[in-house]
């Protein structure tokens, strides 16, 4: 994309932003929080609760206020299956999405923590389907490296009905709800697993994706549909 027509781009979504603030919709006070927490199973397939989770990567960016604060809920779990293989999952839960408090993205927070994002690539989840159109729900692959250690992360951004694959795509996707005179949910459903640096990085995205796939299935249906529509 040339510059001329890159600054036309961010010309007219800064002007869209900016008619989005005007016409800021109402927010969402009265849809129900999920209640994450109590609706994760503690045990599905060979996967189990590790009573003692492993520290994992916040969902936000450092210094993030509480007027930024774009969660109503937040959930860090590990699990472990039979083999020994343990993956983390976030997940993190905005009834209220707006330009200036949305999701924030994991290639921004790992970051932010002192990590360095060493691939980053669009993924479709198979058997990982939104109810509303048949399809397999979309999202990103990603592997970063600390000092010492190296995480294999896959992760979806849920904002309404549709799914992210970049921040202009979120920035349109609330614009297009504020001109509605609508605010809209958002969710992150982040999997994860600690691998040692170098490892190929294939074999564990496959897994954590599979154990993804398990959770969607094993929560309930009214939990399920805040994890994808």
């Amino acid at each position: 994309m040339s510059w001329a027509r890159a600054s036309s781009v961010a010309g007219m979504l800064l002007l869209f932003a900016a008619v989005a603030v005007v016409l800021r919709p109402s927010l969402n006070a009265a849809v129900p929080d999920p209640d994450l927490e109590a609706h994760m199973p503690a045990a599905f397939g060979t996967w189990r609760l590790l009573p003692s989770p492993l520290q994992q990567v916040s969902v936000a960016t450092k210094g993030v206020t509480s007027t930024d604060q774009p969660y109503d809920e937040v959930v860090s779990r590990t699990y472990i299956n039979d083999r020994g293989d343990a993956v983390m999952l976030a997940l993190a839960y905005g009834k209220n999405q707006r330009q200036e408090v949305k999701i924030h993205r994991p290639e921004l927070c790992y970051p932010a923590q002192g990590y360095k994002v060493n691939s980053l690539r669009p993924v479709t989840f198979t058997g990982i389907t939104d109810t509303q159109t048949g399809k397999n729900v979309t999202g990103q692959r990603m592997v970063v490296q600390a000092r010492n250690s190296m995480e294999v992360v896959s992760y979806w951004i849920r904002i309404g009905d549709t799914y992210s694959s970049s921040p202009w795509q979120v920035r349109w996707q609330i614009m297009k709800e504020g001109l509605q005179g609508r605010t809209t949910d958002g969710m992150l459903v982040r999997v994860s697993q600690r691998v040692r640096p170098g490892e190929d990085a294939a074999p564990h995205h496959a897994l954590v994706e599979s154990f993804a796939r398990e959770l969607v299935a094993a929560v309930p249906p009214q939990t399920r549909s805040y994890l994808v529509r």
